[in-house]
């Protein structure tokens, strides 16, 4: 089952690449080797953490033998980076290290090691070459003005998108990847709800006054809260055994918890409308099942909110139940959300000037900010749409969307269709909630431009790519067995 990851040295170009290669990494160890006693005999204070460089790239060798955990380990990671500090940290840099070594050392082995086609279907290919192109459109962003800074920081968002073909990889061939990858989701959800509550209950401690606590949010990562979320109810619903179904009962209580938390009405009515379309799909006893959750869940919510949160308990769904409530109004009477349709209007005027080739990554643009009243000028953009239209034109616009919806059809087969994997039905819906959820939430938050969700859609979508696979072997073997 594993062979397809050992090296072919039988013909001769393949030996003459192995050679290659083997001259490559000695070589590289050796210039290593010489830059630590460069360093260290140039600037002294480096010598106490040469140990640890030393450690660590021990760590990385043994991890790298072991695809499936080290796969595990770069994508739990992520925590490194989910917090939107201003800067560059220290973590980002070696998380970026770790990460693009890692793509690049999956990409080269299959690439140029291994037999077997790497772009199998459609989807995969639009992917590869809007990634390609993205890259080659740099020239785009110098002739607008944008920097290179900004261009960079765009690029490595979307670069998580590489992240699909070995998650891929590791469900087509690893028979416990699955559970391996929802554990993965969960512990990253759990980390951001436990970072998102500890800032939380710091700032209602520190409010000097009572609108401060009612108006307090939790405003960070709604993606991966609302990904486990879905998760854990989709488990929860189909799970036959009663102390898995508490288990995956509480953890979605707690992601859904946090959820609601964020206070983003944008990403509470994209959670409700993908319920929405998964109640749809589902069995009539998982129905039955689902509406009971939903007030089973707020009861519990409600109650814990009460121990959690004590003096403050009253000012806090005081401030929860006003932002529910203006949800049926926001589009009019909000400022917030209005200055974001007015944001929408003006990019739409730039993407009629240059609708074909786009106007390229970190180029800013200009509008009328009504919540600050002065004329803005900035590279992001609320709506996604747009967003991918302003920056790639036709060319990239219709390749990445044709991606995502080749991965949400896929999803929807793969739970009408299970394959012997039990958890792959229960993947797949949730999977397929979570991409129509975000279809909402991206009108008006954009996931093109974010680490996170560009990273949690590529291990979403990986999962469906490899399930997929896994499906058509069945099909088949089932076909030739009949």
């Amino acid at each position: 089952m594993n062979n397809a990851g050992l090296i072919p040295t039988t013909g001769p170009s393949d030996r003459w690449l192995f050679g290659w290669g083997a001259a490559i990494i000695y070589g590289a160890f050796g210039l290593g080797l010489l830059l630590v006693v460069l360093i260290t005999w140039k600037v002294d204070w480096v010598l106490p953490f040469i140990p640890v460089l030393l450690l660590g790239g021990v760590g990385m060798w043994w991890l790298f033998q072991r695809p499936l955990l080290n796969l595990a380990v770069v994508l739990t990671s992520f925590v490194l980076i989910a917090d939107f500090e201003e800067g560059i940290q220290i973590t980002e840099v070696f998380y970026g290290l770790y990460y693009i070594g890692f793509l690049t050392h999956w990409f080269f082995k299959r690439l140029f090691l291994d037999k077997r086609a790497v772009f199998e279907r459609p989807e995969e290919k639009a992917i590869w070459v809007f990634l390609i192109l993205v890259t080659l459109s740099f020239p785009l962003t110098l002739l607008f003005g944008g920097p290179f800074k900004m261009w960079l920081g765009e690029w490595l968002s979307l670069s998580m998108l590489g992240f699909y073909f070995p998650v891929k990889e590791a469900i087509e061939k690893h028979d416990n990847a699955l559970k391996v990858l929802i554990w993965v989701i969960s512990l990253i959800g759990l980390f951001v709800l436990a970072r998102n509550m500890l800032n939380y209950m710091s700032a209602i401690n520190d409010a000097e006054q009572a609108w401060e606590i009612a108006k307090g949010r939790a405003v960070t990562n709604e993606g991966l809260l609302m990904v486990p979320a879905f998760f854990m109810l989709s488990l929860y619903l189909f799970a036959k055994d009663w102390t898995k179904r508490l288990l995956y009962a509480g953890f979605f209580m707690a992601f859904f918890g946090g959820l609601i938390l964020t206070q983003s009405r944008g990403y509470w009515v994209a959670f409700l409308f993908g319920a929405g379309i998964m109640f749809l799909m589902i069995p009539s006893k998982q129905k039955a099942r689902l509406l009971s959750t939903g007030i089973v869940t707020g009861m519990v919510v409600f109650g814990l909110a009460a121990l959690l949160f004590g003096d403050f308990f009253l000012l806090v769904v005081t401030g929860l139940v006003e932002r529910f409530t203006s949800i049926g109004s926001a589009t009019t009477k909000d400022l917030s959300l209005v200055n974001r349709f007015i944001e929408t209007g003006a990019v739409w005027e730039h993407v009629k000037s240059n609708p074909i080739l786009g106007h390229g990554m970190g180029v800013s643009y200009r509008f009328y900010d009504i919540t600050w009243e002065f004329t803005d000028s900035k590279p992001f953009i609320h709506n996604g749409y747009i967003a991918l239209w302003y920056k790639f034109g036709i060319w990239g616009t219709p390749l990445i969307l044709w991606f995502l919806g080749a991965i949400i059809y896929r999803a929807k087969v793969l739970f009408n269709h299970r394959v012997n994997n039990p958890y792959m039905g229960t993947a797949a819906i949730a999977i397929f909630a979570a991409f129509m959820a975000f279809s909402v939430s991206a009108n008006t938050s954009n996931p093109f431009y974010i680490n996170d969700t560009m990273f949690i859609f590529s291990v979403m979508a990986g999962i469906i790519g490899g399930g997929y696979s896994l499906q058509k072997q069945h099909a088949k073997s089932s076909s030739v067995a009949s």
